[in-house]
């Protein structure tokens, strides 16, 4: 309980208490300074002893014990000065000790409730820093692992013509940009890594045969729409990896359409799984996909992928709902 409260709180019960009509109503002054010594004796001893130590570690039967003999003990004093005691004196010592174990619970509460909340905020900050945290580092397990796929390629791709290996290196060093630049920050204009796709995708057609159909539509509808980067690449390059057969034709239709509210991308590649001998990714980007968006969207996401009824095609459609500013 904040100490303004606190003290305000207590002006009012002494208010209370000492403006009952019958209080001092036959006392002379130094008996009404005994009164008032023995009710504040009563209320901080509870306030700030009996309440906190005995009554709310169970020992209220202990509790109740002591403040009777110390009622007695008050009376005691006040008959032997007197020879009498009046019942308004008494009432208002019991008064006192009920309002004062009744603040004294009420302020443990309150202390307690408030321990609570900031438990609870601390815990939601350690779990915000851990997620920040563990999608920093799926970025930056993301980097190599895009690295060494393109660079596969690149290889691949310098056994026979190496005019079209130079310009995958103008295409990978485009994307290297846009990797240890733009991929530092939490999110990226999505106009950008539209760029870093499609770069990508100039860079796969490079080494690719006229059997592929390859589509790329992008409408974006709304100006400062914010992406976690490279999140969407695995995708691209899974539909690369699974969607194209030397012997077969093939397509690969990607589509992305984003509006202030929403980002809805999908995949649509021809279906040409691997072998169980092939071992080349490990599934390690779709892996990545999946925790990155639930770390960074969680609860606002959606995503189903999988092969169609004949097994033809697989795809992979992800709808991300923006967080409003």
């Amino acid at each position: 309980m904040p100490t303004l409260t606190k003290i305000i709180s207590h002006l009012a019960t002494w208010g209370v208490l000492f403006l009952l009509p019958m209080v001092f109503r036959t006392l002379d002054f130094p008996e009404q300074m005994l009164h008032v010594a023995g009710v504040v004796t009563l209320f901080y001893l509870n306030y700030l002893w009996l309440t906190p130590r005995y009554y709310m570690r169970g020992h209220k039967l202990l509790c109740w014990i002591v403040n009777s003999a110390l009622l007695a003990a008050i009376i005691g004093v006040m008959y032997f000065r007197r020879g009498v005691v009046e019942l308004s004196y008494l009432f208002n010592l019991s008064v006192a000790v009920m309002i004062s174990v009744s603040m004294r619970l009420g302020s443990i509460w309150q202390e307690s409730v408030e321990a609570q909340l900031k438990a609870e905020t601390a815990r939601a900050e350690a779990e915000a820093a851990r997620a920040e945290a563990e999608l920093h580092n799926l970025q930056y397990q993301t980097n190599p692992h895009f690295l060494l796929n393109t660079l596969n390629n690149i290889y691949a791709l310098t056994a026979f013509d190496a005019k079209r290996a130079q310009e995958a290196i103008e295409q990978l060093s485009a994307m290297l940009h846009h990797i240890l630049y733009d991929n530092q920050e939490d999110e990226v204009k999505l106009t950008d890594e539209v760029d870093f796709l499609q770069n990508y995708i100039n860079l796969m057609k490079i080494r690719q045969s006229g059997k592929l159909d390859i589509t790329f539509d992008v409408d974006v509808r709304c100006d400062g729409v914010k992406i976690v980067p490279l999140i969407l690449i695995p995708l691209v390059e899974n539909a690369f990896k699974h969607g194209i057969s030397p012997t077969q034709p093939n397509f690969i239709h990607i589509r992305l359409y984003a509006d202030c509210e929403q980002i809805d991308f999908s995949i649509d590649n021809s279906n040409h799984p691997k072998t169980g001998n092939d071992c080349s990714g490990h599934g390690i980007g779709l892996t990545q996909v999946t925790k990155r968006l639930e770390i960074a969207y969680a609860g606002r996401y959606a995503w189903q992928y999988g092969p169609s009824d004949d097994n033809a095609a697989y795809c992979s459609h992800i709808n991300i709902k923006l967080a409003k500013a």
